[in-house]
C-alpha cells in the first residue's frame, strides 16, 4: 500500500473517503493494465440533439449514445416503483446542466454500437476545461459502476471515484436502496432478482465448469450467494481462471443483475469489476 493510505489522524467523513480510496487502491491484481488511457482521448466533437435519459443523448446526426458503464437511479431500482423518483430526476438535471452548450466530446477507442444500435461511448464536456463525464456523473453520485461485457473499459478509474462517493453518500448513496449487499444475506438477495446490486462477503470456494468460473460465497452452492463469470471471450483463459482461484478465502465485491440459478447468482461483466477488499473491510453504503 502506498504511503497516502497509510494510517493517520482522520474522523468522520474525511476518514470514510480516505478508506475508501485505499480500499479500491489496494485491490490486488485480477484486473490487467489497460492498453488504452483511461480517460480515452477524444477523437470527435458533435452537436447534442436531446437528452433522452441521465445516461442516453441524441446526437446531431439522429444517432442515439449511451454513456458507457453507468446506471443512473431509476423507479425500477424500487420494490414498488413509484411515478417519479427524485433522485433519477437529479441524475438527469446533472447531465443536463453538463451538456448545457449542446456539444460534447467523444473518443473513439472503445466505443461499439449494442443491441439497441445505440454508440455506446466515453465522452467529454465541451467547455474550456473539459470533464470526463462518466467520471464527473460518479464522482457526484448520480450513477453507479456497471459494466456489461465489452463495457468494462476504464471500470477500475470509476470503481475509484464511486467508492469516494459512497463514502461521503451523497447523490444515491444517500439512500439504503442503494446499500451495499452481504453476501450471506441468502434470502434479502432472493428478493432482489432482476435488479442490479453491489453484494460484498467472504469466497469461501472457487469452481471451475468448462469455460465459466465460479465464487461461491456460501458452503451450499445449491442456495446461497454465487458470482460466476464466463471465460469464452477472453484471451489467456487458464491464466485469469487461476487468479480466480486466488480469491477463495478472500473478501470481495461483486456487481450484476441478481438471477436465480439455484441461489441468488449474478453473472459478472468481466474480472474488471471484482474488487478484493484488503482485511474483510467493508465500506458498506
Amino acid at each position: 500500500m502506498t504511503s497516502s493510505c497509510e494510517p493517520g489522524i482522520r474522523g468522520g467523513s474525511a476518514k470514510r473517503v480516505w478508506l475508501a480510496a485505499c480500499l479500491v487502491l489496494a485491490s490486488s491484481a485480477v484486473h490487467p493494465a489497460f492498453a488504452d488511457p483511461c480517460p480515452p482521448v477524444v477523437s470527435e466533437t458533435r452537436a447534442v440533439a436531446s437528452i433522452r435519459g441521465a445516461a442516453d443523448i441524441t446526437l446531431d446526426d439522429g444517432s442515439a449514445a449511451k454513456l458507457m458503464g453507468l446506471l443512473p437511479p431509476s423507479v425500477r431500482d424500487l420494490p414498488a416503483p413509484p411515478s417519479t423518483w427524485p433522485l433519477a430526476a437529479a441524475a438527469l438535471a446533472d447531465l443536463e446542466h453538463r451538456l448545457q452548450d449542446r456539444r460534447i466530446l467523444i473518443a473513439k477507442a472503445g466505443s461499439f454500437r449494442d443491441r439497441y444500435g445505440r454508440r455506446v461511448v466515453h465522452a467529454f464536456t465541451s467547455s474550456e476545461n473539459a470533464q470526463w463525464l462518466q467520471g464527473a456523473i460518479v464522482e457526484a453520485g448520480h450513477a453507479r459502476v456497471a459494466p456489461v461485457p465489452g463495457e468494462t473499459q476504464c471500470a477500475r478509474e470509476l470503481l475509484l471515484r464511486e467508492a469516494v462517493a459512497r463514502a461521503k453518500r451523497i447523490g444515491l448513496w444517500s439512500n439504503p436502496v442503494y446499500d451495499v449487499r452481504a453476501a450471506r444475506e441468502t434470502r434479502m438477495l432472493a428478493t432482489l432478482t432482476g435488479t442490479f446490486q453491489i453484494v460484498e462477503g467472504w469466497v469461501s470456494a472457487v469452481a471451475r465448469r468448462r469455460n465459466t468460473v465460479f465464487l461461491n460465497f456460501g458452503q451450499d452452492w445449491r442456495w446461497d450467494f454465487t458470482a460466476g463469470i464466463d471465460l469464452r471471450n477472453t484471451g489467456q483463459k487458464d491464466t485469469i481462471a487461476a487468479q480466480l482461484q486466488e480469491l477463495q478465502g478472500r473478501f470481495v465485491r461483486v456487481r450484476g443483475y441478481i438471477e436465480r440459478r439455484n441461489g441468488p447468482f449474478i453473472s459478472l461483466a468481466s474480472t474488471d469489476v471484482i474488487e478484493e477488499l484488503p482485511e474483510g473491510v467493508s465500506t458498506g453504503r
